[in-house]
């Protein structure tokens, strides 16, 4: 008896349905069927040996996401944890669609960084910008101030949140800092950067410079000014700031755009 070609592939076709994977659906189209065990090898993305993940679907029916670096875990040693997570513990799996749910204040495909909090869509509320602990380290201006320094190279123990742990630094129109021209505050605060400082000055109704910050440590404790550096004093504490607008309203008698003016029929 001769077989055409079309008959023998179809044969196959029928032999490989009904005596293989058929219980498994075929694996759905996302997987390989292992003839001996009658198994199926799920691709990357579907519970691939790859994949991170708290349920494999025997079918290969079912998405995977993405993982990271689980936020909490339970250790396995005295100097181990933070072990690879389905959406780093932090967020739900859709299977229909391989994508994080990520719980308020997470963000990233696998959920593994910190939102930067803001007011609005934009990011730091459209005054400052989202950066990693790392990349915060090596900035003079990020609060609170100190040296320049470095936080990374030891990912899988003492810095393990490097590039997880976001905030926001926030925008100035003055440079900020520790050195000589450089001011302690930015112009804009507030971990959301929604706030806005009034203009600087000295107070006129004290022998001391109060905008003086040589030796003064600034917020936080971690750095001291230098020489020439700068405090920033609202309104010269002559008026109240609105921190909406940016804007001084001057006490009595008191005038300018930072209230360092006093009218003479005031004194």
């Amino acid at each position: 008896m001769r077989f055409s070609l079309v008959a023998v592939l179809l044969l196959l076709e029928v032999e490989f349905t009904n005596g293989d994977c058929s219980m498994h659906n075929n694996c759905n189209g996302h997987g390989t069927c292992s003839s001996s065990t009658k198994t199926c090898s799920c691709y990357d993305g579907w519970g691939g040996a790859s994949d991170v993940t708290t349920y494999k679907a025997a079918d290969c029916s079912l998405r995977t996401c993405p993982s990271g670096k689980a936020w909490v875990d339970i250790p396995t040693a005295t100097d181990t944890a933070h072990a690879t997570a389905e959406c780093s513990n932090k967020g739900l799996c859709d299977r229909s669609s391989g994508k994080c749910g990520c719980f308020e204040g997470f963000t990233g495909d696998a959920c593994q960084r910190l939102a930067c909090p803001s007011t609005n869509s934009q990011e730091c509320s459209g005054h400052g910008k989202c950066m990693s602990m790392k990349r915060m380290a090596s900035q003079t201006d990020a609060l609170p101030l100190s040296a320049a320094t470095t936080y990374t190279g030891a990912e899988t123990t003492t810095t393990w949140d490097e590039n997880m742990i976001y905030g926001c630094v926030c925008d100035s129109s003055w440079t900020v800092g520790l050195a000589s021209g450089q001011t302690q505050e930015p112009e804009w605060f507030e971990p959301d950067c929604s706030m806005r400082r009034c203009p600087t000055g000295d107070d006129p109704q004290t022998a001391s410079v109060e905008t003086d910050c040589y030796n003064v440590v600034a917020a936080g404790g971690y750095g001291t000014g230098l020489t020439g550096n700068l405090c920033h004093v609202d309104c010269a504490n002559r008026g109240s700031c609105d921190y909406g607008t940016g804007k001084c309203k001057c006490w009595t008698g008191f005038y300018s755009e930072n209230c360092v003016l006093q009218s003479e029929l005031a004194k």
